[in-house]
């Protein structure tokens, strides 16, 4: 749990703020997005000046929790344009769902060479210090239970929109409460959702019953590369670029795809490589808690948690699948010889 300290400094920075950049990191996922939303809506009721920023494309099927687009950085606004004040002018960024600078893409210079306060909210377990103040809690399923937490010690009101939002950071991060990471922390946070009115039937099918043709499509070219290892512990899938051609799918089409496989019954853990334009390897990663995905991706710049951890490899593609497969065999090793 978040140190009854920091959510008084957390609380006094956001008092003394006039302007708020609000953002989070690059690719962004339910939780990400549900956060970012929440606190827009909590901080313009305040008063504040608020303004999110995307560093990557909301996925359509989110859009929904925002109550209007959100800027994107390098599509609406470039990091000189921030820097002159295109989106106003601010004394305070916060950042969620995040506090690592490989997560942050293009902004990372900017918040290097910034000389505003920087609260970062967050629940992953990898860290570079990027904030003064951090409300971080590894502990926490999803970085929306500490927002909600942050809201119940402030007293701000759960409108019904912030509770749709807060409940799509929460049932996202704990796949729909089907991940190890579920439990009464969550159902107790979530009934509270509920009561505040989410309405979990028309969540799940907006994220779930709501492909794209296209994507459905990317869905079954991923599927067809489906190869397990390690006697059915270990499943690779992957996505070049000519299937995004083929299909017309974008990059952000890939959330949440990488869970097709879990439905396996010997899978231990599992991973999606997606090849970028810039010809690197996107590479996600998800376990059911044997093996510690996260200690795999810090190992190659990236980061997250034990059960879902994320990284970028050099390419080719067959390169980055070698590395990921020999450091499975170390972590299956291991798990055996425990």
């Amino acid at each position: 749990m978040v140190n009854s300290d920091d959510f008084v400094r957390a609380v006094g920075l956001i008092a003394k703020s006039g302007g708020v950049l609000i953002t989070t990191h690059t690719k962004p996922d339910g939780d990400a997005c549900g956060c970012v939303a929440v606190l827009c809506d909590a901080l313009a009721a305040l008063g504040k000046k608020v303004r999110p920023l995307m560093l990557s494309p909301v996925p359509q099927w989110y859009e929904f929790v925002f109550a209007k687009k959100a800027p994107v950085l390098g599509e609406d606004v470039t990091v000189e344009q921030l820097k002159k004040g295109r989106l106003g002018e601010f004394d305070l960024i916060i950042i969620v769902d995040a506090d690592s600078y490989g997560q942050l893409g293009d902004l990372e210079e900017y918040i290097k060479q910034n000389d505003k306060p920087v609260l970062v909210i967050d629940h992953h377990v990898t860290s570079d210090g990027v904030g003064e103040v951090r409300l971080a809690d590894s502990t926490a399923a999803a970085t929306g239970l500490i927002v909600f937490e942050l809201a119940k010690y402030t007293g701000w009101g759960i409108t019904e929109r912030m509770a749709q939002a807060l409940f799509v950071a929460i049932a996202t991060d704990t796949g729909w409460f089907q991940f190890n990471n579920t439990n009464s922390r969550v159902y107790n946070t979530c009934a509270e959702l509920i009561e505040a009115g989410a309405k979990p039937t028309e969540i799940y099918d907006k994220l779930y019953h709501n492909f794209s043709y296209a994507r459905f499509r990317l869905m079954l070219a991923m599927l067809e590369t489906l190869e397990l290892h390690f006697d059915g512990q270990f499943a690779s899938q992957h996505i070049l670029r000519r299937d995004f051609e083929r299909t017309g799918a974008a990059y952000e089409d890939t959330e949440n795809l990488i869970n097709e496989c879990h439905r396996i019954g010997t899978l231990e853990a599992w991973a999606l490589f997606v090849e970028l334009k810039d010809g690197r390897i996107r590479c996600s990663l998800r376990s059911k808690g044997a093996v510690d995905v996260s200690k795999i991706a810090q190992k190659f710049g990236g980061g997250g948690h034990k059960v879902a951890a994320g990284t970028y490899l050099p390419g080719p593609l067959e390169d980055a699948k070698r590395l990921i497969l020999d450091e499975m065999a170390r972590r299956f090793g291991e798990v055996a010889g425990q």
